[in-house]
């Protein structure tokens, strides 16, 4: 599951161009075109039946214990649903996944040393019913979905200093990938690492020359982008950009990553290379990597990827080193069986089938279930504004008995 972990959690990545011949899909040297140009300048409403042949809606318990906080984020561990939430504090719940009752939180925020920092960051693991939590002095705090501690994890490889942070995330039981950029004297490497030996290192891109390291009091002003980015911009007028998320993916037992000013998306496995798969055709809207400090006009910046069997989901937007409100937002359904792209300007997917609240899915498990939260007023009030409505569905029914200030309702889609 997709979370960070460097030196993100303290405040708070490459360049294939496109040539190609566009089709609705091509492939070419075993790799597979998403055509975005094509669908950026087509834009439509992404829909329900565009993208799932599923989708159903658990209520989450609302007790004292496991009352969900700020900002939750939501994800599919198995049988459970993993919530996280809170800003000062994190807390990590446990869900029943079928009814969505309350089942136990998992350890606590403290320095003690079974305590998780109350930052961003982490990953579970559906492997080990395991969690990934973010601890102190670039440690992991790893869990078991049953609550009990497990045991510390630290990456063998450090992290490299501001903003040349750091990415991790599960291979399989056993293994764990890490993401380290480029910096101004190392290329991209892909790590693996089993417990806390290295597996082997992967170098990538190797002319391209990343990052310096850049002290927090350079920096002039910060965005906080709803796509899981930061834009910094450093006292000398230099943009540079830092994930709030993971740039690794997992499908079907295979691990995917993808990292800005690059359209190219990896598969990484145990036996070999990382080995490019697909390109997004940006066409005239690429930003090139050697141009990722400045402003390109109607640039495409593309970012958090979820994979299901069907549908590859991800963020776009344009704009992102302008001012807060000239930033546009967008979402992107790649629909594998036909190479359909679907670009909508909204950021949520609405509920052609029932006409029920929009969503925008947060998460997607190993297995292809993507998962989004609707908070509790909202269907409160959608509710009262439908009180007339006699044709929906069992499961959106049933949420007529949500109140304002329940906990979320989770949304389950395939």
């Amino acid at each position: 599951m997709k979370l960070v972990y460097g030196f993100i959690s303290i405040i708070c990545l490459l360049c294939i161009a496109c040539g190609q011949e566009r089709t609705t899909q091509i492939k070419s040297e075993n790799l597979e075109i998403i055509p975005l140009e094509d669908a950026f300048e087509k834009q439509s409403e992404l829909k329900m039946s565009d993208c799932f042949k599923k989708v159903c809606y658990v209520p989450l318990e609302t007790t004292n214990e496991g009352l969900i906080g700020e900002l939750p984020s939501v994800q599919v561990m198995n049988d459970y649903i993993i919530v996280t939430s809170g800003v000062r504090d994190k807390d990590y719940h446990v869900f029943d996944k079928q009814t969505g009752r309350f089942i136990r939180t998992i350890g606590h925020a403290g320095n003690d040393p079974t305590g998780y920092a109350p930052v961003s960051g982490g990953w579970i693991n559906p492997h080990t019913n395991e969690l990934y939590l973010p601890g102190w002095n670039n440690k992991m705090v790893v869990y078991g979905v049953d609550g009990e501690y497990k045991r510390h994890w630290k990456s063998p490889i450090a992290p490299s200093e501001f903003p040349v942070n750091a990415i991790f995330d599960y291979v399989d039981a056993e293994l764990i990938a890490g993401y380290y950029p480029a910096t101004d004297s190392l290329p991209v490497r892909i790590a693996l690492f089993r417990n806390e030996d290295i597996e082997r290192v992967d170098t990538l891109l190797q002319g391209h020359i990343g990052e310096k390291e850049r002290s927090l009091f350079g920096i002039d002003h910060l965005v906080v982008l709803r796509i899981p980015t930061l834009v910094i911009k450093d006292k000398e007028g230099c943009f540079f950009t830092m994930p709030r998320d993971n740039c690794f993916w997992q499908h079907d037992g295979m691990l995917y990553f993808k990292i800005a000013f690059n359209d190219t998306i990896y598969q990484v496995s145990t036996d070999k290379k990382a080995q490019p798969i697909r390109v997004l055709d940006l066409g005239k809207y690429d930003w090139p990597y050697e141009k990722r400090h400045e402003e390109v006009k109607n640039a495409i910046f593309t970012d958090y990827f979820l994979e299901g069997k069907d549908v590859l989901l991800f963020n776009c937007a344009t704009g992102i080193y302008g001012d807060y409100d000239s930033i546009k937002y967008y979402f992107v359904c790649y629909r594998k069986s036909d190479g359909t792209v679907i670009v909508s300007p909204l950021d949520k997917i609405v509920d052609d089938r029932n006409g029920f609240l929009p969503v925008r899915p947060q998460s997607v498990s190993e297995s292809g279930e993507f998962a989004a939260y609707l908070p509790a007023y909202e269907v409160a009030e959608w509710f009262a504004d439908n009180a007339d409505r006699k044709d929906l569905p069992a499961d959106i029914e049933a949420l007529r008995k949500v109140g304002e200030e329940d906990n979320p309702v989770v949304v389950l889609m395939e």
